[in-house]
């Protein structure tokens, strides 16, 4: 049984003529009948009776015309998906990053796509979460991972990891030895914080206003690295998500948990009117594809 026979048989129901069957596919209607025959003689059953003047299915012929439909319905649909990942073939993304990205296994997701989609050319932008969220609706970037701040109408987001904030002090900080700390009782530290424009920040801010205090900030270091040797040198105490605090050597600093618990998701955003990038929409699926099967090794270890 060949496509073609299938392409030819709907045809024929179609119109109920040989005649402008064979017009309509563009083949001489001798070679028409000549497949259908075929067609009818693998099945070992007649799926049209035909007359001098009309052409019509038989009861098998009708139950199989179902499948047939179906069969060529599945074939186009396999042939579209194919064209969206040939047509991405010399797309671009332009893509924002927090500085963090690295400690959330992002890079590698990054990497594996590239490797997988080679044509596919990305475009990097470095930046902190308020203002990557500005330079997506200003549209000079495609998508961009944020860490979730607050919902936007115009933005469509996918929650890739979820972590959550912990305290990070000198090793002989009276809070240090504590398992887990309550979060007024950080109303009089001295923060070593990231910058305004981050979502660490602003997550930070928006529970410590809960908790009914503003908190007492030293100093804003967009570098985690620096504000940890601060840390180091007991010039105040810093937060972190703990994924990005599990990266560091733990030597001369302790990490503490916070209660109640500052959720932190690291997200990819894209605008809502996007959605005909053939290359952004692949990026997307592949995303999440990963993180899902990332995710499931992790719970294996």
């Amino acid at each position: 049984m060949e496509i073609h026979q299938l392409e030819y048989m709907v045809a024929v129901a179609k119109f109920q003529s040989f005649t402008r069957a064979a017009a309509e596919i563009n083949i001489s209607q001798s070679s028409l009948s000549q497949q259908i025959r075929k067609l009818e003689e693998e099945l070992g059953i007649k799926l049209f009776d035909r007359t001098t003047r009309t052409v019509r299915l038989t009861n098998a012929g009708s139950a199989f015309l179902a499948h047939a439909q179906q069969i060529l319905l599945e074939i186009n649909k396999s042939k579209s998906t194919i064209q969206q990942y040939l047509s991405v073939s010399r797309g671009q993304i332009k893509l924002g990053l927090l500085p963090v990205i690295g400690h959330f296994g992002l890079t590698s997701l990054i990497a594996s796509f590239h490797k997988n989609y080679p044509g596919v050319r990305l475009q990097f932008t470095e930046g902190e979460c308020q203002q990557l969220l500005q330079m997506l609706m200003g549209s000079r970037i495609n998508a961009a991972f944020v860490s979730e701040t607050e919902e936007n109408p115009h933005i469509k987001t996918y929650r890739l990891i979820k972590d959550h904030v912990v305290l990070v002090t000198n090793v002989l900080h009276p809070l240090a030895t504590n398992h887990t700390v309550d979060i007024q009782d950080l109303a009089n530290e001295k923060f070593i914080v990231a910058h305004p424009s981050s979502g660490l920040y602003k997550n930070f801010k928006k529970a410590c206003t809960a908790a009914d205090f503003e908190p007492n900030i030293l100093y804003h270091c967009s570098q985690v690295e620096t504000s940890l040797e601060l840390v180091r040198e007991n010039l105040g105490v810093t937060i972190l998500s703990s994924q990005v605090a599990a990266r560091y050597p733990q030597h001369g600093i302790a990490v503490t948990k916070i209660s109640p618990e500052i959720t932190r998701r690291i997200s990819l955003v894209t605008l809502n009117d996007d959605n005909d990038d053939p290359a952004l929409n692949l990026f997307t699926k592949f995303a999440l594809n990963w993180i899902s099967e990332y995710k499931k090794n992790q719970k294996k270890k």
